[in-house]
């Protein structure tokens, strides 16, 4: 059973984008719950490490952008 592979793509110092439906899991293997985002279908991970809801990404990695 052949899946389509999951499109994930990434902005410098910011969102890492996952396309499609995909379970989260943190490090002692509990699923975390997704929030939604503006963009159904779409997972946004922190890539900076400034955001308040990690994994997620909640924008922070725009304070620091000019």
């Amino acid at each position: 059973m052949d899946q389509a592979p999951i499109p994930i793509s990434f902005k410098k110092k910011g969102t890492i984008y996952i396309e499609g439906q995909a379970i989260v899991r943190d490090e002692d293997g509990n699923v975390v719950p997704i929030p939604p985002f503006k963009q159904p279908g779409v997972i946004k991970l922190c890539g900076c490490g400034r955001s308040e809801n990690k994994p997620f990404c909640d924008g922070s990695h725009k304070k620091g952008e000019k």
